[in-house]
Formats: structure tokens, sequence, C-alpha cells
């Protein structure tokens, strides 16, 4: 079998740890805006090494949300119309969560030198996805539990206004995507370096500790490189009469966006890893089950 895929993957000895490299040169040169879109750029020579690979992924995931999207014009009253509202509403979740995971492990293969191979990745993927949903169950409580209240309580005090409820978004966008990049690594800390839930939600806050500007300008700048294609199709998508036909496209959307953000934040959470705790932690895995096949042997790269 061959060697396992993923830098992360081999266990460094303790007094290695605390030396370990700053891959990319954004780590540590200049401003917090010139690293942020020095990962971006970081994050387009990752997807650049294999474009394909990536393509046959978004499109392999774009097929839930399109069936959804052919079901959910079908939807109404009757059984067979409840019977595919319920299969366009769940179709979507496919994208959403093992398509989400199999974006940051072929991130992590193509960083690595290897090539995507989608039936390889998608097993990698089942068996990670227990994990994602504890880690990303806890992020997505701790994200809306604050901004479903907040938001609600300001519809209400713009109503009594007179003022639309669009400035809601206007007045939450910024500590909303604030908040998102002290969550988001959070999957990468289970996904990629094997932690629990709970502690990979806290190694996501420290993360960006000191870095919330550069790590939020860093996504928003990651997303805004496909501006100019996405922006026009999201209004479009915005403007369908059908509520289950317009969330199957934002997915489909969602999907092909993807890649370039997900590996823009993957070169961030590489830099700036706890690497001294990472190590320990797959040391004592190691010792406590020797026989235990790597995160990577799901792939066999």
């Amino acid at each position: 079998m061959s060697e396992p895929v993923g830098s992360l993957a081999t266990v460094v000895a303790p007094e290695e740890a605390t030396a370990v490299a700053l891959r990319s040169p954004a780590a540590y040169v200049g401003p917090w805006w010139r690293q942020a879109f020095a990962y971006v750029a970081a994050g387009l020579r990752i997807c650049s090494k294999d474009i394909p690979g990536l393509l046959s992924l978004v499109g392999l995931f774009s097929v839930p949300p399109l069936v959804a999207v052919l079901v959910g014009e079908h939807a109404g009253p009757g059984v067979g119309g409840t019977i595919a509202y319920w299969v366009s509403e769940a179709l979507p979740w496919i994208t959403i969560t093992l398509g989400n995971i199999s974006a940051v492990l072929a991130v992590e293969a193509i960083d690595d030198g290897e090539r995507v191979v989608p039936h390889k990745i998608l097993p990698a993927a089942f068996y990670w996805l227990p994990r994602y949903l504890v880690a990303n169950g806890i992020t997505t409580v701790l994200f809306w539990g604050i901004f479903t209240p907040a938001s609600l309580f300001i519809d209400v005090q713009l109503q009594q206004r007179g003022v639309n409820t669009f400035f809601t978004l206007l007045i939450l966008l910024i500590p909303a995507l604030f908040w998102h990049v002290r969550l988001v690594f959070a999957t990468y800390a289970a996904i990629v370096d094997d932690m629990s839930g709970p502690r990979s939600v806290l190694i996501s806050f420290g993360i960006v500790r000191h870095r919330w500007a550069m790590a939020v300008v860093a996504f928003v700048a990651s997303v805004a490189v496909a501006a100019p294609i996405a922006l026009p199709a999201y209004i479009l998508i915005q403007i369908m009469p059908n509520p289950l036909v317009a969330n199957g496209y934002e997915w489909v959307l969602t999907m092909a966006i993807r890649p370039l953000f997900i590996a823009t934040l993957h070169e961030i959470y590489e830099d700036f890893r706890p690497a001294k705790e990472i190590a320990e932690r797959q040391r004592q895995s190691q010792l406590s089950d020797q026989a235990r096949r790597s995160r990577w042997s799901w792939l066999h790269i």
C-alpha cells in the first residue's frame, strides 16, 4: 500500500512539533490584508493543479440538488406531491454534508501531490461523516443560536419603525462573517486532524485569534473570485418562484465555488493549526491501536 496522503498523516516527533515550518510565506510576510490575498492566491494554485479532478467532484455532487430541482417541480398537494416535496428537500443534504467533506479531502490530496479520484474519496467522506456531523452540529448551534434570535429581534424593531427588513442583513452581515470564520475551521480539525467535535471547535477559535480580519477578507475574496459568474446566477436563483427549485440550484452553485474557498481556508489552517497538540493526539492514537488504518487508506492512493 502506498504512503498515506497528506502531510498531517505523518506523526511529528515532539522535538520537531514546535518547529513545524510555516509552508506559506503568507503566514509571516506583509500586513494582514496582503496575507489574506496571498492565501487566496495559494488556494488558486492548489485548485489549478487538478482542475479535471475537482470538476468531476463538483459534477458528482451537483447531481443530488439537480435531481431535487426536477423532483421539486412536482411537489404539491396529494401523496405524490408530498413525497416529491420531502425528496426535494432531502437530496441537497448529500451535497451539503458529503460534498463538503469530499472537497476538504480532495484539497488535502491535491496539496500532497495526488490526483482527485471521486470514487476513492467518496468512501473516506462516508467514514468521516459522523465526526463532521458532530463538529458542524456544534458550530451550527453556536452560529444560528445567536443570529436567528438576533435577526428576529432586529426584524421586529425595523417593522415597528416602518423600515424594510432587508436592513437586518446589512446590520448582521459583518458580525456574521467574523463569527463564521471563527467557527469554520472546526471542519478541518475534525476531518484533517481527527479531533473530536468539541475540541475541533476550540481549535477553530484559536486559528483566527488575532487574525479575524485576515481570515474574513481571505474568505470573502475567495468567494468573490467567482462573483462575475456566481452573483448573476445567484440573483436569478433568488427570483425563482419555486423555493424547492431555487434551493436545488443554490446548492449546485455553492458546490461549484466550494473548492477555491476550501483551498484558501486549508492554507490558513495548515499554517496556524496547533501542530504540537495534533502530533501528540496522533501519537496517542497510534499507541492505543497500532492496527488502526490511516484515514487516507480509504483513498488507496
